[in-house]
């Protein structure tokens, strides 16, 4: 295991490579308790920045806001490196995130991560990579091969992030180049099912994992109605799936569309998520007395 290196109340564990695909050096760093505990804790896995969309940088989850507000909440957090369409088209990102989460059930480090209680967030196209993860990894409906750890995850929460790439609208243009049309190689004309299949919303379907929808209505890079069609269609299958809207929010979460990432909106959207992780991950004392 690489040195651990303590900050305060937590734990650092950084540039562990995961996976290698096609030559290309994938890395996730770890944020824990300090010490890290024997037993294993449940964990998240974060998808920021602009993972498969273009070169994106995972460092942004050890803001006090991301990793080590969960970490802090009593879960292992980690945060994981994809290839960018540049390096490769769709779904190359979405196998990277299942190799990641194969890796953390291997568990080659020890490290105390509990294997039956995994979430995953992200934000705009990280919230998208983990929506979909959500709803196509092993697990829902379906049995990995044999000796093959699974890929699948129990909560999801996304945060400004796409669901529908055949729906154009605000920055996601799908007739001309464009960010969503370097990610799955062309635009509508030529690869309409691949936009279709790298969208979550098309692989919604009953047994998915609890979500819940972070979004600014005012968002102008990926509109508030891509967060409503996500929720409807879950709700419709029957999933546990909550929508927080943030009033006149953009793309930021904020009410200036040029403000930093940053403020108070996102420490109570980091309060919600970990709230929502513990309701789902946690594991419930089974001797825990119940009201008569």
């Amino acid at each position: 295991m690489p040195a651990a290196r303590p900050s305060s109340d937590l734990t650092r564990l950084l540039d562990i490579r995961y996976a290698s695909p096609d030559g290309v050096d994938l890395y996730l760093d770890v944020l824990g308790p300090a010490p890290l505990p024997a037993s294993p804790l449940p964990t998240i896995v974060r998808i920021d920045g602009c993972p498969g969309w273009g070169p994106g940088d995972r460092s942004s989850a050890l803001l006090p806001f991301a990793n080590p507000a969960l970490a802090r909440a009593g879960f292992l957090t980690v945060a994981i490196s994809v290839r960018h369409s540049g390096q490769a088209i769709f779904p190359a990102q979405l196998r990277d995130v299942e190799a990641a989460l194969r890796w953390l059930r291997l568990n080659p480090l020890g490290l105390p991560v509990d294997p039956d209680h995994i979430g995953v967030w992200g934000h705009s196209a990280g919230g998208h990579l983990a929506a979909l993860v959500g709803l196509t990894a092993l697990g829902a409906g379906r049995t990995p091969r044999q000796g093959t750890p699974r890929d699948d995850v129990q909560a999801v929460v996304t945060i400004s992030g796409p669901s529908d790439l055949a729906r154009p609208g605000g920055a996601m243009q799908i007739d001309r180049p464009s960010p969503v049309t370097a990610l799955v190689g062309g635009d509508m004309s030529t690869h309409l099912e691949q936009l279709r299949a790298a969208s979550p919303l098309a692989h919604v379907a009953a047994g998915s994992p609890p979500f819940l929808i972070i979004h600014g209505t005012s968002d102008e890079t990926v509109p508030y109605e891509q967060a409503e069609h996500l929720h409807r269609a879950l709700r419709a299958r029957g999933a546990d799936t909550q929508l927080l809207s943030i009033a006149g929010g953009h793309h930021n979460l904020r009410r200036d569309p040029h403000a930093r990432y940053e403020g108070q909106v996102w420490h109570n959207v980091a309060s919600e998520a970990a709230r929502f992780f513990q309701r789902h991950l946690l594991p419930r004392d089974v001797d825990e007395p119940t009201n008569a």
